[in-house]
């Protein structure tokens, strides 16, 4: 018995018509012309407190990223008074809040609208122009907006508020690893700890959390001896205090882009080199020479 194909011309039309309807993104699936989505790391910034060097963490590890070849996407979840689009020198013609208020479902090619280019490469979702409109995006707006940038990026980079928001505690149950972020005084390193404390308490791996500590040359009486002490571990990277940073900021300019060659840009290369695991973080990764600076700051 001759075996019967069910191949009508009529329903190889119908189906021609309803993919012709759909995104690019889903015709591509079909025909085979795209490649298999990536399954991008999403990497959340986080600080108990404000002031501490989040959002230049968050922008520097971006473009430090993509100048090692990586695709990224930076979003900025500190959706009150986020600062992504000024520290980077952005002119977003749209927000996320834009974006939460378009309505319709949301999809790959809808939400590359709402991303702004940086010279870098990297593609920012720039976070609300006001803080009252910061209550229109909603964690499962977020969190389809993650899952989709994770299949066309290698890394998700997100710049979080303060404290553990909805937001924040979603953003990292969501995440491949942490950035916690301190500075070198009394003040942010206890709340560095309560940090890590809460992230431990939350069952986060410790082993995928980056410690960051800004301003690390300050001279304010308090040793790497101290850090240590404070925190129960050492930091993976020492971003020290740099006039040049905040003039970099102040121009728009990450420091990776504006100083490639100074102290803070190689630090937050060193943490880029973490994150993409190509670099692997010893328990004494400074150089003698900083060290020295730090325990006898006070004494200089």
């Amino acid at each position: 018995m001759e075996s019967v194909v069910f191949a009508p011309a009529c329903l190889q039309e119908t189906v021609a018509e309803r993919l012709a309807g759909l995104p690019v993104s889903v015709k591509a699936s079909f025909d085979g012309s795209l490649p298999a989505p990536r399954t991008g790391k999403v990497i959340v910034v986080v600080s108990p407190k404000g002031g501490a060097g989040k959002t230049l963490t968050a922008t520097n590890l971006s473009v430090a990223l993509a100048r090692q070849g990586h695709s990224v996407a930076l979003v900025d979840l500190d959706l009150q008074f986020g600062d992504v689009a000024l520290t980077m020198g952005l002119r977003p013609d749209a927000t996320i809040y834009d974006l939460s208020v378009a309505g319709g479902s949301l999809d790959e090619d809808v939400l590359s609208h709402y991303l702004v280019r940086h010279a870098s490469g990297v593609k920012a979702l720039i976070a609300p122009s006001r803080p009252d409109q910061a209550s229109a995006v909603t964690p499962e707006l977020i969190r389809e907006a993650y899952a989709l940038l994770r299949q066309t990026n290698d890394f998700v980079v997100v710049d979080t508020s303060p404290g553990f928001t909805a937001e924040v505690i979603m953003s990292i149950d969501a995440s491949t690893a942490l950035v916690m972020v301190g500075m070198l005084d009394s003040l942010s390193l206890k709340n560095t700890k309560l940090g890590l404390e809460t992230l431990k308490l939350m069952g986060f791996d410790p082993h995928a959390i980056r410690l960051v500590l800004n301003r690390a040359h300050s001279r304010v009486g308090i040793s790497v001896t101290d850090v240590i002490a404070v925190l129960g571990r050492e930091p993976d990277v020492y971003v020290p205090s740099d006039r040049e940073i905040s003039m970099a900021v102040n121009e728009g300019v990450p420091i990776v882009t504006a100083k490639p060659d100074s102290e803070a840009s190689v630090a937050f290369r060193t943490l880029a080199e973490m994150v993409a695991g190509t670099r692997v973080p010893t328990p004494d990764a400074r150089p003698e020479r900083r060290r020295r600076r730090l325990v006898f700051g006070r004494r200089s």
